[in-house]
């Protein structure tokens, strides 16, 4: 439980109203009640005022007849409000009795190895780790401090993963990317020898699967978010801070830029680049080798300027009309070529 001030001086806002106030948990508008704290801004500031949440936090505009928090960004805000009045419910630091781990794995301060866990040799846990029931720790990987490794992930040997890493449940980081070539009578498998390499503060949703590099590095950079169900192939590169939504697979050797955003349902070929800042709608299909460059949204498939496939998809709306137009076009030439031939 905390008070509003002490909220407030947390995320570097103003209170207006009573900073004794206590926090308990945190909700929506429509539904939170005493002890809540809540945010509103654009159209939900209407909302404000018939709210039952003990504290607002809301943008530069003052409600005297209520308690609230002024912040510049208040949906920012309200996250890092929110992780600490509501942190991860985490098992005590130890090694379950039935968790299987080396005699040479490095454990760090505080290391929690839940039930049927298992630690290859050579791993390294970093302190404040947390590897719940299940999960699989392959030989000479590195998982780094204070991350959360959810029931069942999976680290083939070798992975390296960094800080503070959220990785849920059933994520496999370091599969098989997907290489073989055709002697002309079979496929041949390429050895896949190269490693996956996750930076700090990245979190990986559940079911996702990321390929080990296969001569080189899959690189996951540092703040990348992924949703869940999602594949990235061998030697992909993400670059920091970038969003992909579920559901979205990316080919080998192909390039997400720093702080780009992925759609949901993107399928991404091999060897494409999509440049810092660059955004990828929702279901967009983008070739092999093409490159998506930064400045404006790309939807379709194959992906164009969303400006482009909007004037696209106006002119396919228009078909109709202008087909019952030709027709009667055609119809009134007809009629004035048979005046012509009388």
């Amino acid at each position: 439980m905390k008070t509003v001030q002490e909220i407030a001086d947390l995320v570097g806002g103003r209170v207006h109203g009573d900073g004794a106030l206590e926090i308990q948990t945190v909700g929506s508008l429509e539904r939170a009640t005493h002890g809540t704290l809540a945010y509103a801004e654009g159209k939900h500031l209407a909302m404000v005022g018939s709210t039952e949440a003990s504290c607002v936090l809301i943008p530069d505009i003052e409600l005297p007849a209520r308690t609230v928090i002024v912040v510049a960004k208040p949906r920012v805000a309200f996250a890092r409000a929110a992780q600490w009045l509501l942190p991860p419910r985490l098992p005590a630091a130890g090694v379950h009795e039935t968790a299987l781990v080396a005699s040479d794995v490095t454990l760090g301060a505080n290391v929690s190895i839940g039930a049927w866990s298992i630690v290859e040799p050579g791993a390294s846990i970093g302190p404040g780790t947390v590897i719940f029931p299940g999960g699989y720790v392959g030989a000479g990987a590195t998982v780094g401090a204070d991350c959360i490794l959810y029931p069942r992930v999976v680290l083939y040997p070798g992975t390296t993963v960094g800080d503070r890493v959220i990785l849920h449940a059933g994520v496999v980081i370091g599969s098989d990317g997907f290489g073989f070539v055709f002697d002309g009578e079979r496929q041949i498998k390429v050895p896949q020898v190269g490693r996956a390499q996750v930076g700090d503060d990245v979190e990986i949703g559940a079911n996702a699967c990321i390929d080990r590099g296969a001569l080189d590095e899959t690189i996951i950079a540092d703040g990348v978010k992924i949703d869940n169900l999602c594949h990235l192939g061998h030697n992909v590169r993400i670059g920091d801070h970038s969003v992909i939504s579920a559901q979205t697979g990316i080919a080998g050797s192909s390039t997400v830029g720093r702080e780009a955003v992925i759609g949901g349902q993107v399928g991404i070929a091999d060897y494409c680049r999509v440049d810092d800042h660059g955004i990828v709608g929702a279901q967009c299909g983008i070739p092999s080798r093409k490159r998506v460059p930064a400045g404006q949204p790309f939807w379709g498939t194959p992906a164009r300027p969303l400006k482009d496939i909007k004037k696209q998809r106006g002119y396919i709306h228009r078909l109709p009309r202008m087909a019952n137009e030709i027709a009667r076009l055609r119809a009134e030439l007809d009629a004035l070529k048979a005046k012509l031939d009388e």
